[in-house]
């Protein structure tokens, strides 16, 4: 399922008139701690900034998106909100289609509005990402005007899979355009008008893969991946002793146990313990969410 938004609905505004600014000369998206699915760019437009995601289906293609079923659009019409603050980041399940000779997917945000406008993104240095995926990926630089532009050949660095989260570093010497097709046109022209940073899955049809986005930011500036508290728990505890997690201060909630490709290996209703004797040893990320609970831990089985 598709979960394009409408960025004017999310922010709940008309569109504004345009009036060209500056955006910070560093920026940080941290999945752990937002719950809007909105990136802070040093934009002052309302639209700025919102996750959203593309495929090939106006060019015959089929490829999509398939994310968490116990995910739903708020109020607003937002998913990505909800989706960042149940799995502190991005997480999905792409699948690449037939019925175009370049399949194609991705996740973006518009750096200024959803105008699109290109702004001077120079002094980012370059993109940061915390981030897993069993398949690798690209970071697309969408420039204002593409069509005419760079002719859709658009600035790109290669992310590499991890199974684990990972952080790496693109500065914009990473950032390529593709060979013989397009237009060729030097970086500092794209750099200075790009619209829209794009983690883009391209590749063969029938290729699948998941992953989560934890972080985004400026060069240098994801520091270190976490896996933490989504809210404040209190009292709420989860305890490992052996293959058994036991619990605290919990009256009613979900529990969770997720593998490191993203997968949910074991639910339940929260009780008194729940038995984990039947998974592989490894390391896995424990998630508890009910009614005035919501946390997250990782946990090791030996």
């Amino acid at each position: 399922m598709n979960k394009v938004k409408t960025l004017a609905a999310i922010a709940g505004a008309a569109t504004m008139a345009f009036a060209q600014g500056a955006v910070s000369p560093t920026f940080l998206w941290d999945g752990t701690t937002d719950t809007e699915g909105k990136v802070e760019t040093g934009s002052d437009e309302e639209t700025s900034g919102y996750w959203y995601d593309y495929n090939d289906a106006n060019d015959g293609g089929s490829s999509a998106f398939t994310f968490p079923a116990d995910v739903e659009a708020n109020a607003y019409d937002n998913f990505y909100g909800p989706l960042v603050e149940a799995y502190q980041g991005i997480k999905a399940t792409i699948n690449l289609g037939a019925g175009y000779d370049y399949p194609y997917a991705g996740i973006g945000f518009n750096i200024w509005s959803e105008g699109q406008e290109g702004v001077d993104i120079t002094a980012w240095g370059g993109i940061c990402l915390a981030y897993q995926s069993t398949i690798g990926f690209g970071i697309e630089l969408g420039v204002e005007d593409e069509a005419t532009v760079t002719e859709y050949n658009n600035y790109k660095a290669t992310v590499a899979k991890a199974a684990a989260l990972t952080v790496s570093d693109f500065p914009w010497s990473k950032f390529k355009q593709g060979a013989n097709w397009g237009k060729t046109v030097d970086q500092a022209t794209v750099l200075a008008k790009t619209a829209a940073i794009k983690l883009k899955f391209e590749g063969t049809a029938g290729t699948s893969g998941d992953f989560l986005i934890q972080k985004v930011g400026s060069n240098a500036n994801c520091g270190t991946v976490a896996i933490k508290s989504i809210a404040a728990a209190g009292s709420a505890k989860a305890m490992l002793s052996g293959r058994t997690v036991s619990f605290s201060g919990i009256s009613s909630a979900k529990a969770e146990v997720i593998n490191l490709q993203g997968q949910v290996v074991k639910s339940a209703t929260v009780g008194s313990t729940l038995d984990l004797s039947s998974l592989d040893a490894g390391v896995y990320m424990l998630r508890v969410a009910g009614r005035n609970v919501k946390f997250a831990q990782k946990i090791i089985l030996e």
